[in-house]
């Protein structure tokens, strides 16, 4: 059987550099940019044709296109290839013709050729496509034995295009395109314009597949991406709700669904099951818009999408679950984000697999099937059973067919990855037809298509297995997938199962290392955004310990509070956000960076700027708040830069309800005064700061005395108080007192009351006789200074003395200051001032105990003292007592010592003047 891939090119005469210029008739002249499957960027399909490892992974041009410009008035567009069935030989073209030219054609006519020999490889195929006029070719007879088919209708300039269908007959050719294969095939049209003969005015160009028998067929893996842009944030709302339309049963989601069948295999966004889930809820759902959040009615589109897919699977088909938010695997394996990777990983897995109430199966598909050693080992570690990878970063050097997919990768955990290459020239073309006016047209796509899938069959008689991954953001039109899915299925291909490649025992094809191209590495996300991304999302995380601590359910407290958060982090990392498209990536940090922050500030300390503390152990007061929605555990810890001066607990952990106030008063030790900074940070139960913003600090200032200055203090206190009790001890000891001084006296001077004068009669006191000369007042004898009469009521007092020193009031004291006021004489005797006082023999009018006469005369009295001491026997012995008067209530106090002399050398020792 033959089957056709249009493919237009310059006819004879025309520029051959317009074959690479301008589109026309939806058949691609030029080499087109296509949009890159995970970045929405520009990627050029003009990369070389050898795909030489390590350089661009740009694609070849698929389909070559029609001339059009002033040499070629007739342009063709092939619309369809009917291919025969096995043992036939017929095949048809069908198209349309448009003219190009003023000038009126007539005499037109077609014809059809086909290749004088086979495709035999597929860069030859590629070269054929860029440029088939290398070819020879042959005119095949057309159905009825013709050459060639009149055109009875030719087109007009501005009119609508001509359609056109010609057959042939393979069997009729004379043994032209007998063998299976892929052959290049030309339509043709000529005539005359404008009168005037011309040679063939209009051409396209195409490949026609010969099928046989042949008994092997090559197999083929479809992996069909359900998946779109990250649009769920944190606090529950969609991006925008675009995802209404992708689900509608015209979307393109939906389409996609729609032309899979097993064993294609769906690799499904764990993020779009998490939004659609979202909008299936029965109370509907909210987006955001600039003027606020939007409700919507639940989607009954979105619950009818999930509805098939959960079939799709219970139905045998096979489901893999695509990385979380389609993180950029490879650029956070670079940045050192492996907990991000493992995160995406996982919870991809867990999320289908609670769709689905089964495990997916354990293959990773990073965006466009990249990813370098190092990543790929990391997915190893994670056990991730197989890894979808481009084939040109897995090539086959020196190879003339194309090998199958499966070859194991060593991996650093010992167990090798199955690692099955994605054929990239397949995805190319079959991805070309976007249905523009200016592309190339579904059949001359289709055509290609199959031509590449005959001319792999033809390459090996063996059995290979190849992978088709067609891209994430597939934006086919109609139902183009189902027509590429039903090309594969042929007499020489067929779809087939992953479990085919997944398999023990497969062997392995003939490949070699595993390398990653350098634009590749530059289309990564950069690792600058990546490590913002990270810092918000441990932020996040370390509000679990405090939103959800004991007794709370802490999983279903992490699944409601904590995972959003760091969902939408993780979405922030998406291969979507590359290139220009990041700022969609940061506005999702963003928005989460803001509930986090919204959380930690709604938990403050808030305390006064300084306490003071008058005594060694206090309590400083601090305020605890929770302004948030929730349940709250944070820690306190407490530090201060002189811990050796001020001490206090470490930590301290409290538990808040909702919008509630605690008092709290952190108990402190001084050991000494001074001002010591008290900071205070709030942790979470694992000790992980809440916030990187500068700690609570109060200033405690302490008057308390340290250890060493209260030691010196009390040393001193002590010291002061001995030597008051030394002097005290002294003044009470009795031995301390000045005994009297002895007196002589003659055997003459006897007593003339001898019992009178006893020393220490009792209630008698020693009175000077106001009758007698002071010098008798001073004489030998007992009776000196003596009258018995005076008492009390003559005169005497017992109110303090006049000079008495401070705090000496109230005691039995000499009026001193009357004697002084009689001794006028510079020598007169005086007390000393020092204690006790008035212990002493009585002088002039003074009493012992402080008495003085009240009608004694101002100077009555002889002022001179005798010439010599009076006689020691007139005295009493030393430590003697003088007699006191009955009811005196004196104390017999020992007489003061006497230094023998006379005048101004009498005086008593010790005395003060």
């Amino acid at each position: 059987m033959m089957l056709l891939v249009a493919a237009l090119v310059p006819l004879a005469g025309a520029p051959a550099a317009s074959a690479a210029a301008g589109t026309r008739g939806g058949l691609a002249v030029e080499p087109a940019a296509r949009t890159d499957s995970s970045t929405g960027t520009p990627r050029s399909s003009t990369g070389s044709s050898t795909d030489e490892p390590g350089e661009s992974v740009a694609s070849s041009p698929v389909v070559a296109g029609s001339t059009t410009g002033a040499a070629n008035p007739v342009a063709i567009t092939v619309t369809d290839v009917v291919s025969p069935t096995a043992g036939s030989a017929t095949v048809s073209v069908r198209g349309t013709m448009a003219a190009t030219t003023a000038d009126p054609l007539t005499d037109l006519w077609m014809s059809l050729s086909i290749g004088t020999r086979p495709v035999t490889s597929r860069d030859r195929l590629a070269a054929l496509a860029a440029n088939p006029t290398t070819s020879g070719y042959q005119r095949l007879p057309l159905t009825g034995g013709a050459d060639v088919q009149p055109i009875a209708d030719p087109p007009v300039r501005g009119g609508s295009p001509v359609p056109f269908e010609i057959t042939a007959n393979l069997d009729a050719a004379g043994g032209a395109a007998a063998r299976f294969g892929a052959y290049p095939l030309q339509v043709r049209v000529s005539g005359s314009v404008a009168g005037r003969a011309a040679k063939p005015i209009g051409a396209a160009y195409s490949f026609a597949v010969r099928s046989s028998a042949q008994a092997q067929r090559t197999k083929v893996t479809v992996v069909l991406p359900i998946a779109d842009q990250p649009r769920l944030r944190s606090d529950g709302l969609l991006t925008d709700n675009v995802l209404a339309d992708e689900v509608k049963p015209t979307g393109r989601m939906s389409k996609l669904l729609d032309a899979a069948s097993p064993p294609v295999v769906l690799a499904v966004d764990p993020t779009l099951v998490q939004a659609l889930r979202r909008m299936s809820d029965r109370e509907g759902y909210n987006y955001a818009s600039p003027a606020g959040g939007v409700h919507m009615p639940r989607s009954l589109d979105a619950y009818s999408f999930l509805s098939r897919l959960v079939d799709y699977a219970a139905q045998g088909g096979t489901v893999i679950a695509l990385p979380y938010g389609d993180a950029d695997l490879a650029a956070l394996v670079h940045a050192q984000k492996l907990d991000t990777v493992e995160y995406a990983v996982r919870t991809g897995q867990v999320v289908l697999g609670s769709l689905l109430s089964r495990a997916p199966r354990p293959v990773a598909f990073p965006a466009d099937g990249l990813a370098d050693a190092t990543t790929v080992d990391v997915l190893g570690q994670l056990k991730v059973g197989a890894v979808l990878l481009d084939d040109r970063l897995l090539p086959a050097p020196g190879s003339t067919y194309t090998p199958s997919a499966g070859v194991d990768i060593a991996t650093s955990s010992g167990a090798p990855i199955r690692a099955l290459a994605t054929d990239h020239r397949l995805a190319d073309v079959a991805t070309s037809y976007t249905g523009a006016a200016d592309g190339p047209s579904a059949g001359a796509v289709l055509a290609r298509f199959r031509a590449d899938l005959a001319t792999i069959t033809a390459e090996r008689p063996e059995t290979r297995h190849l992978v088709l991954a067609l891209p994430r953001n597939w934006q086919m039109p109609d139902d183009w997938a189902q027509q590429v899915l039903g090309a594969i299925n042929s007499d020489y291909s067929e779809t087939a199962s992953i479990d085919d490649l997944l398999g023990t025992g497969q062997l392995n094809a003939p490949r070699g290392g595993l390398v990653y191209p350098a634009d590749a590495r530059a289309r990564e996300l950069p690792a600058s955004y990546l490590d913002s991304v990270a810092n918000v999302r441990d932020e996040a995380q370390a509000l679990y310990p405090v939103l959800c601590a004991p007794p709370q359910n802490t999983v279903a407290c992490r699944l409601k509070r904590i995972n959003p958060m760091s969902d939408a982090l993780v979405t922030a990392t998406s291969v979507w956000w590359r290139g220009d498209r990041m700022v969609d990536g940061v506005s999702l940090s963003q928005q989460v960076d803001g509930d986090v922050s919204s959380i930690r500030n709604g938990i403050q300390v808030v305390a006064s700027r300084s306490v003071n503390l008058t005594s060694r152990h206090g309590l400083v007061p601090i305020t605890l708040e929770n302004n948030t929605p929730w349940d709250v555990s944070v820690v306190l810890a407490f530090s201060s830069t002189n811990r050796s001066r001020l001490r206090s607990a470490l930590r301290e952990t409290r538990a808040l309800q909702p919008r509630q106030k605690a008092q709290i008063e952190i108990e402190v030790d001084s050991e000494g005064a001074g001002t010591f900074p008290l900071e205070i940070r709030l942790l979470n139960l694992d000790g992980q700061a809440l916030s990187s913003d500068p700690p609570t600090r109060i200033l405690v200032r302490s008057t308390v005395y340290g250890a060493i200055a209260t030691g010196i203090t009390v040393l001193a206190v002590s010291v002061l108080l001995l030597a008051v009790l030394f002097r005290l001890v002294r003044r009470l000891r009795p031995g301390a007192r000045r005994p009297a001084p002895a007196v002589a006296t003659t055997a003459d001077e006897s007593p003339a009351d001898p019992a009178a004068t006893v020393a220490g009669a009792p209630g008698e006191l020693d009175r000077p006789s106001p009758d007698l000369p002071y010098s008798n007042h001073l004489g030998a004898g007992p009776d000196r200074g003596r009258n018995p009469a005076y008492g009390p009521s003559h005169g005497y007092h017992d109110g303090p003395s006049h000079d008495a020193p401070p705090g000496r009031e109230g005691r039995d004291q000499p009026d001193r200051e009357g004697a002084r006021a009689r001794a006028t004489h510079r020598d007169a005797p005086t007390y000393s001032d020092e204690p006790p006082y008035g212990d002493g023999p009585s002088y002039g009018d003074q009493a012992p105990h402080g008495g003085v006469r009240g009608d004694a005369p101002d100077d009555s009295w002889d002022s001179s003292y005798p010439e010599s001491a009076p006689p020691a026997a007139d005295w009493p012995a030393p430590g003697g007592e003088f007699p006191s008067r009955p009811g005196d209530g004196a104390v017999n106090a020992p007489a003061p010592a006497w230094d023998g002399t006379a005048g101004a050398a009498g005086r008593h020792r010790g005395s003060g003047l």
